[in-house]
């Protein structure tokens, strides 16, 4: 199943939003998971916000969606405009693609697979909210070796990596790092793990290599009934 970009939209025109969330509804790559019509609301919320992917009016009056790139960095961007008076000064910020307006699905559509051919498929880090920090932290996820859901908050999530460094990720789903991962595969209800990490695999019981329980034994996770196929095939196959 491909991972969906969790994508951020802004535009001064409600009716644009209301458009593009109902044509990236069927959209198998993109979701669309919070608008703004505001671009200084958008700013000051970002930070806060987990996000791969931002649909940008050009033209806004509070704040040109130029200048919101400019500002937003190295956050990938499409660019939605109604007219070409900016269309060179967008062009030189490299954006994914630029949609005119009106919208048409197929034309958002190929903007997004664009999106999803460029950001996933050669996704290898990605910057993190943890608990041990008050700024993001860049984690390679190939390194990730263990995830465990948290006992007080399930929101957040155990992250162990193969430098023996462990972080708690704030507001993660399972879902989602298994799905930007090639070597992680979701053994229970509440764990992932990597291929890299099994050494040994017996009923229902996974031995780690790597990883240790306080008292110095080898971690051991349980194989939930509802995951052994996806395991085998992934640990086997793959």
């Amino acid at each position: 199943m491909l991972n969906k970009l969790l994508t951020i939209a802004v535009d001064d025109d409600p009716n644009i939003l209301s458009t593009l969330e109902e044509l990236s509804k069927p959209s198998p790559l993109v979701e669309i998971i919070h608008t703004f019509t505001n671009p200084a609301e958008f700013l000051a919320k970002a930070p806060s916000l987990k996000f791969d992917l931002c649909l940008l009016d050009i033209q806004m009056p509070q704040m040109e969606g130029i200048t919101l790139a400019q500002v937003l960095k190295n956050k990938p961007v499409i660019f939605i405009s109604g007219s070409d008076d900016k269309f060179r000064e967008a062009l030189n910020l490299s954006p994914v693609d630029i949609v005119p307006k009106p919208i048409f699905k197929d034309r958002l559509y190929k903007a997004f697979e664009k999106a999803h051919n460029l950001l996933v498929e050669s996704k290898e880090y990605e910057l993190f909210n943890v608990a041990e920090s008050n700024k993001k932290v860049s984690i390679r996820l190939p390194d990730i070796m263990l995830v465990t859901t948290d006992d007080v908050d399930p929101r957040h999530k155990l992250v162990w990596l193969k430098n023996g460094e462990k972080y708690t990720v704030m507001n993660c789903k399972l879902e989602h790092l298994t799905g930007n991962s090639k070597t992680l595969v979701q053994v229970n209800r509440a764990e992932a793990v990597s291929l890299e990490a099994v050494h040994e695999v017996e009923h229902d019981l996974i031995t780690l290599k790597g990883i240790f329980t306080e008292d110095g034994r080898s971690k051991q996770i349980t194989l939930g009934q509802a995951f052994k196929q996806k395991f085998k095939e992934r640990m086997f196959f793959s």
